[in-house]
């Protein structure tokens, strides 16, 4: 094993014969649906209503029988008689007849015998009678009792991620309560003679740790996961395998940065090899060829590529999708977040996939995306990045071209 890369593979087969084999948690807790913003959905969660379940005006006016208001205009307006009017929140008695109206506000209950809403600039209320100046056809500015939630309807699937949208129509429907499945704990390993704590007064020659709590904390923006730094240690390999060790009693996922290429000191593959195995050594990726894949007793170990470019471009292609699949999300692996113009030529690279910074920006209404310039070992370029282009092996880029973008979120 020692001085060569080991199952060098595409990062497709990773997806496919390591990530996707990883077991994900099963433990379920039970959240309050207000607290459960970004955590997996560990059930489909069915609709017990029909929403908005009545017929529902979209603007201030007035319900009417949509036949009634046929040739209606501003030189010949349709007069109706106003029956009464809609009060917010109660329905209204009674049903509209021929030749009738009945004004209504926003969100307001449509009369029974009514089949579409007028909206108030098209008319004018004149003692007890409205001129209608508007044509209206049947179901116009209304929405139907069943159009928005029927019930039986699945309104969260087992394996979303919960968002806005979710929590809302879940109250909406009275459910304040939701099971999703349990979060990830990950710990974060930092490895190297060279690495310093970033309060630390350091050598010329030495780092300050911006690769793991950087890691941590971009972590720990998901709801789904719980990350936290378990150790920094020298290049010394039982060192490290004792901190491996210590990190999988409580954790689910182990990440080792630094350590993970062929150097003397490289010690990432010895150590996964004494605790389990090396599934995959090397990815056909620049940045992120050394990644190390490892599974000791059952749980990933992942050792990240210490370069900062490296470190991020692995992280997001690899361990956000391993720390996805563990909790249970039914889409895990990257999705482009649009496509953007390249304003950039890039020149043409033989074997590797690659994956380039940009900064993403608007000009003449299109989304646009410059390159950011900058070398593996180059800390700057990622304050100005907003994510990353692929470029399969061997293809350039001509300036104007249209490309995927893959935005650093969540």
């Amino acid at each position: 094993m020692t001085g060569r890369y080991m199952k060098f593979v595409p990062r497709e087969k990773i997806y496919e014969n390591y990530i996707k084999k990883l077991s994900p948690v099963s433990t379920i807790e039970i959240l309050d649906v207000r607290e459960a913003l970004g955590r997996i959905c560990a059930q489909d969660i069915l609709s017990g209503e029909i929403l908005p379940g009545f017929n529902k005006s979209t603007f201030d006016g007035y319900a009417v029988r949509a036949e009634d208001t046929i040739g209606a205009s501003f030189e010949t307006p349709v007069v109706l008689k106003v029956k009464g009017r809609v009060e917010m929140g109660k329905t209204f008695k009674g049903e509209i007849t021929s030749g009738e109206a009945v004004k209504i506000p926003t969100g307001g209950f449509v009369p029974n015998g009514a089949d579409a809403c007028v909206m108030i600039e098209s008319t004018k209320e004149i003692g007890n009678t409205v001129e209608i100046y508007a044509e209206v056809l049947p179901g116009e500015n209304l929405v139907r009792y069943d159009e928005d939630i029927r019930e039986g309807e699945v309104v969260v699937e087992k394996g979303e991620r919960i968002n806005f949208g979710h929590v809302y129509t879940l109250l909406s429907l009275g459910t304040t309560t939701i099971k999703v499945f349990r979060k990830v704990k990950v710990a974060v390993i930092s490895t190297g003679d060279e690495i310093v704590e970033p309060e630390s007064a350091k050598e010329l020659t030495q780092i300050r740790d911006g690769n793991t709590y950087t890691l941590v904390s971009w972590l720990n923006l998901f709801p789904g996961v719980e990350a936290k730094r378990a150790a920094q240690i020298i290049d010394d390999l039982n060192s490290l395998i004792n901190s491996v060790k210590e990190a999988l009693k409580d954790n689910d996922v182990v990440v080792i940065s630094g350590g993970s290429s062929v150097g003397e000191k490289d010690f990432t593959t010895k150590a996964i090899s004494s605790l389990g195995e090396v599934r995959y050594h090397g990815t056909w990726i620049k940045p992120g060829k050394p990644t190390v894949f490892g599974v000791c007793d059952g749980k990933p170990v992942l050792g990240l590529p210490g370069k900062p470019s490296s470190f991020i471009v692995s992280s997001y292609l690899f361990l956000f999708p391993i720390l996805k699949h563990l909790a249970g999300q039914k889409d895990f692996l990257p999705a482009p977040a649009g496509m953007v113009k390249i304003v950039d030529e890039v020149q043409a690279e033989m074997r590797r996939e690659r994956f380039l910074f940009v900064k993403v920006f608007k000009k003449d209404g299109k989304m646009c995306a410059t390159l950011i310039p900058g070398q593996s070992m180059l800390i700057s370029p990622f304050k100005k990045a907003d994510g990353i282009i692929a470029l399969p092996p061997g293809e350039g880029i001509r300036a104007g071209e249209i490309r995927e973008y893959y935005r650093f979120d969540w």
